[in-house]
């Protein structure tokens, strides 16, 4: 029996952790490593490691994903650990955990938050706002492909020798091109455009920033209940989330989906809401979760002309990506989910499970805006 309490890794941290190579961690926990790649060899590794004395799991971020999430039966499996405290992530999101199981079970679900500090005297260099910024970034990238179309030019002047080819091509015809059509597409500056923002979280209200102040664009936001801080000192202009909204959807030349997936979001841009935008002209990016647009419905209004530009980051069956968003290289920007993959983002989220495993199993009081259960 090994004579200290194990943390079992199921991701790789970030090896130049502070807290991972301090005495208080490393002198008083093994380590255990084990990718998850499947239900069975997970537990054939708890089975060969029965006897350590496993209190907590890092999961990273990929955590239990790839064998479907963390269930019941694995939860209340003869070889899952007996003893265990307390599970850290290191994404946002925890879709995937019987939340009520682990309630059950006294095991506590850790994930990733910097909107608050916490552990000051554990956390150096922690940049609070990190995420939101970082995903905006990706936010306003795709935002200002939907507009300026930099990407498709890019590819017209990697097949080209010269500048003058690739804009005629772009254009579709021989002779001098000025770049300001492409096809029977208008090139389009995105000052002075109105964009709403479904969702004004953290990172939605990033968003709005870098629109508002990065592109000169006028924002607009969606949700429950006004943001006094958005409608005052931003100036953004609030229109509640719910049936009302319809109608005030053609205004819009950029709609930024910054929305968790629950019931009441999955599939809310459908038919009935593309009906009543500002059709041709619209720019969708989701940065939010995939399933809250209807696929078919999206992919239609893309292949009839009713979009301008659709941008993801996330996607309806990820990790796969749809065929016709891989293909479409003028009205589509497609990234493999990294709003947030950021050396920065990364660095603090192996720092805050950590400090989150510590101080659960020490019976300290943990971070109580990033724990889940």
């Amino acid at each position: 029996m090994p004579d200290k309490p194990a943390v079992l890794f199921i991701a790789a941290p970030n090896y130049e952790s502070h807290i991972l190579h301090s005495p208080r961690f490393s002198d008083k926990f093994h380590t255990l490593t084990h990718i998850v790649k499947s239900k069975d060899s997970f537990l054939e590794f708890l089975a060969n490691h029965r006897t350590y004395d496993i209190r907590a799991i890092y999961g990273g971020y990929p955590a239990f994903v790839p064998i479907g999430g963390l269930t019941q039966d694995l939860i209340e499996h003869e070889l899952f650990p007996k003893h265990l405290k307390c599970i850290a992530i290191c994404s946002r999101g925890h879709n995937g955990f019987d939340l009520d199981c682990l309630s059950k079970h006294g095991i506590q679900l850790y994930k990733y938050q910097d909107d608050n500090i916490v552990y000051e005297n554990e956390l150096r260099n922690f940049e609070k706002g990190q995420v939101g910024n970082d995903v905006a970034d990706s936010a306003l990238w795709h935002v200002l492909e939907g507009f300026r179309k930099f990407s498709y030019q890019q590819s017209l002047v990697r097949k080209n020798e010269t500048t003058l080819a690739a804009r005629s091509e772009g254009l579709g015809r021989p002779g001098f091109a000025f770049g300001h059509e492409l096809q029977s597409l208008k090139v389009e500056s995105p000052r002075g455009k109105k964009c709403l923002i479904l969702g004004l979280g953290s990172i939605g209200k990033r968003i709005g920033l870098k629109l508002q102040y990065g592109l000169g664009m006028e924002v607009h936001y969606s949700k429950r209940l006004q943001d006094l801080e958005a409608s005052t000192k931003h100036s953004w202009t609030f229109h509640k989330l719910d049936d009302t909204i319809y109608g005030k959807l053609w205004q819009f030349n950029t709609i930024v989906v910054a929305l968790p997936l629950t019931e009441q979001t999955e599939h809310l841009i459908d038919d009935r809401f593309l009906s009543h935008c500002n059709g041709p002209e619209l720019v969708i990016v989701n940065i939010g979760r995939g399933n809250i647009l209807h696929r078919d419905y999206v992919h239609a209004a893309l292949q009839t002309g009713k979009l301008r530009h659709l941008g993801e980051d996330v996607f309806y069956n990820e990790p796969m990506v749809d065929q016709e968003l891989r293909d479409d290289i003028m009205y589509t920007t497609v990234t493999p989910h990294i709003g947030s993959s950021t050396a920065q983002v990364f660095y603090q989220s192996c720092e805050l499970a950590l400090a989150n495993i510590l101080a659960a199993i020490n019976g300290q009081e943990t971070d109580p805006f990033s724990r889940v259960v």
